[in-house]
Formats: structure tokens, C-alpha cells, sequence
């Protein structure tokens, strides 16, 4: 089934078996935006209106962050909407997708993913963390290895929650984020990204 058929963490957990905990693994931690990013994140907010398509907060609210965060970690790739198979149960085009960035002769298009984001649409982030967490799976399974973390991000462009999948536990960060503090999204998404630069010697 796609991962957009899970609508429920539970809906993951009764066909791949993960042990789920919560707790806060992410740190105290901050990045100073720049002002132009600042001057354009503002500009979207006063020009939002009350009936703004999911596009548009993941244009303007989402892809900023992200693509802000990558121009710190040069050995990492964005994807968006890029088609990823594991097999004809994990399979689909994840809302972006963040990978190890081959330099040498690519023999496929996604090379060890290590971090999924998954819009929460209509703000629904149970069914956006099915389909997050599916994807997780699907990018653990690509990669062939369970001691490497993979990242999950549900967002509504608004708001921020995370999460990561070691071996089989599944931990979902107990606090969420809003981009009322973007120095705070910057800092945790920076962290993460971090998280999986480092991870790539063990993978590359």
C-alpha cells in the first residue's frame, strides 16, 4: 500500500512491529535567520489568507525552512516528491525526502535516505505521521541497515513535530514548534540535518 493509505501510526505498527516511546531527544537549541529570510517569512504570513492551499504552506512556510537549514549541510540532498520503493507495500512519493548526496556515478535516484518530511494536511498530523512513520520504514528498509537513524518531520508549515526511528523503537519528540520562534525550527532542523551528515561515513 502507498504511504499515503497509512492514516494512523497504529496502521504501521500492525504490519511492521516498532516499540513507540515519547520523550524530548531534540536540544535546546537556536539559529539565528537571516533578515532577508526573516523579511520573506513575514511577508507570507501578512499575506496568508483564510483559505490558502496546502501548496502555499509548503511553498512558502516549509521549502524556506528546509532549503535555509540545507545551505549548512552541503553533503546532504533535498528531494521533493520523488518517488521512493521499497516494495509494492512501501512505496510512493514522500513530500520531501533528505539523503546522503552522492558525488561518484549514481546507479539510483534516491541514494540512502535518511530523513522524511511529511505535510500535515488540514493540520491532521495523526494521519500525517502514518504516512510519515511509513516512510521511515521504507527509507530504514532502502537502506539495509537499522543502526542508522532515520528522521521523520510532520509539519503544517506552521507548526513543527519530529521524530526518529532507531533499530525498532520509534520516539516521537514530546514538544512541537511553531515558526512564531523560527530561530527555534531553524535550530532543531539544522540539528537534525546534522544528525544525519554525520551518519553518512557509516553509510557512504
Amino acid at each position: 500500500m502507498s504511504f499515503g493509505n497509512f492514516e494512523t501510526i497504529e496502521q504501521v505498527l500492525a504490519k511492521y512491529p516498532l516499540k513507540v516511546q515519547k520523550n524530548n531527544f531534540l536540544p535546546d537549541i537556536t539559529l539565528q535567520p537571516p533578515a532577508l529570510f526573516l523579511e520573506n517569512l513575514n511577508f507570507a504570513l501578512r499575506m496568508q489568507t483564510d483559505n490558502e492551499s496546502e501548496m502555499f504552506f509548503r511553498e512558502y512556510f516549509i521549502a524556506p525552512f528546509m532549503v535555509e537549514v540545507w545551505k549548512r549541510h552541503p553533503q546532504l540532498q533535498i528531494w521533493s516528491n520523488n518517488a521512493l520503493k521499497y516494495d509494492s507495500d512501501l512505496f510512493g512519493e514522500p513530500d520531501y525526502l533528505v539523503s546522503y548526496r552522492d558525488e561518484g556515478v549514481i546507479s539510483k535516484l534516491v541514494s540512502q535516505p535518511l530523513l522524511a518530511v511529511a505535510e500535515a494536511k488540514r493540520q491532521d498530523f495523526v494521519k500525517g505521521w502514518g504516512q510519515c512513520l511509513a516512510e521511515m520504514v521504507a527509507c530504514q528498509k532502502i537502506n539495509g541497515q537499522a543502526d542508522i537513524t532515520i528522521y521523520g518531520i510532520v509539519s503544517t508549515g506552521i507548526y513543527w513535530e519530529f521524530g526518529k526511528l532507531s533499530g525498532d523503537v520509534f520516539t516521537k519528540n514530546l514538544l512541537s514548534y511553531a515558526i512564531n520562534d523560527p530561530a527555534r525550527v531553524l535550530g532543531l532542523l539544522d540539528y537534525v540535518f546534522a544528525a544525519c551528515e554525520q551518519q553518512i561515513s557509516s553509510i557512504a
